[in-house]
């Protein structure tokens, strides 16, 4: 017997339908297909390409994984977690029926499993806090088989919330902590994909901007594969003598291009200098980083991810659309 976790839309709109009706909806708006005659997932996922031909092909790949699993793999007294949207609790449910098409439901109330409830409104405070964070995630479909120790033993003891233990805050950091981690991972391939080339000294202008300096964007040198940006403070860049010279690289850094970084500042009569490289720096330029402190300063792609993050809400709306975030509140891990 597995547990499977199955939402009910994006903010819980179709969450009260389930209950009501006392089943789970696959909800795939507009997709009526009769899964029942389709006996392989490579199939599946032409019929999907067929049926969405403008959507990605990554978000096809993960759409015909939980479709399959949903038809396919959800078995008869297997259990199935609904995490509400509409209120802090989790509601359990056994399953009782095989897949069902209805050709003639209301979009997008198609594909269905008939359920009965073992129990609805369990607060989600009575559940381990990792727990809780394997029951997260962006898919609608999937298997949680991880959490079933604790659910059953849950369900033997009528749903008593679990004790708590020394452990739960130590568990709690580890979680954030890789949460924080997959999250700077999306966040780093976004600006790959959204700023390749000279776009990425686009986002260093940017910030730059962002942190209060006047910019002027310079021109590539022979190879194409980096660009100047002068910056300075002020609203027309004259107020102080922070004359700051800007150079981005895609790949990672040599000390000749430090060396040569160093012959541009000078000749654009700048008395400072920002060397971005979002490939690296190689250990001969670390190893120069303390000789040059009061000219230089180097971002790798770490530094840059953090300038972004931390000027965020000061940049421009362009930027922002390209490099769409949202926040959300935990508990910090260092409360002393």
């Amino acid at each position: 017997m597995s547990i499977w976790v199955v939402r009910g839309g994006k903010f819980g709109e179709y969450e009260n339908r389930f209950l009501q009706e006392n089943k789970v909806y696959l909800t795939r708006d507009g997709f009526k297909t009769d899964l029942n005659k389709i006996a392989e997932q490579s199939a599946l996922r032409i019929s999907l390409d067929e049926f969405y031909p403008t959507l990605p092909s990554s978000k096809l790949s993960s759409w015909s994984d939980q479709i399959w699993s949903f038809a396919h793999e959800v078995q008869q007294k297997d259990w199935v977690i609904v995490p509400s949207k509409l209120s802090p609790v989790l509601h359990v449910g056994e399953v009782t029926g095989g897949y069902i098409y209805e050709k003639g439901g209301v979009d997008p109330y198609y594909h269905s499993r008939e359920i009965k409830w073992i129990e609805k409104d369990i607060p989600r405070g009575y559940f381990p806090t990792d727990i809780l964070y394997q029951l997260g995630g962006f898919k609608d479909v999937f298997n949680a088989d991880g959490v079933e120790k604790v659910f059953h033993t849950m369900a033997d003891n009528d749903w008593a919330p679990t004790k708590d233990d020394d452990t739960s805050y130590d568990q709690m950091n580890e979680l954030v902590a890789l949460l924080q981690e997959i999250s700077r991972d999306q966040i780093a391939q976004l600006i790959r994909t959204k700023f390749k080339g000279h776009r990425l000294a686009k986002l260093v202008k940017a910030v730059m901007e962002a942190k209060g300096y006047t910019t002027h964007m310079g021109s590539s040198d022979e190879s194409g594969s980096d660009l100047d940006i002068l910056a300075a403070k002020g609203g027309m860049g004259f107020d102080d003598d922070a004359r700051i010279c800007i150079q981005v690289r895609a790949d990672d850094v040599p000390v000749a291009t430090l060396d040569k970084f160093l012959g541009t500042m000078n000749d654009v009569g700048a008395n400072y200098g920002l060397l971005v490289a979002w490939g690296g720096f190689k250990s001969n330029v670390e190893q120069e980083r303390s000789n040059e402190f009061f000219k230089v300063r180097l971002w790798n792609q770490n530094d840059l991810i953090d300038q972004v993050l931390s000027h965020y809400e000061d940049l421009d709306n362009y930027i922002i659309g390209e490099i769409p975030l949202k926040s959300f509140w935990t508990i910090a891990s260092d409360l002393d």
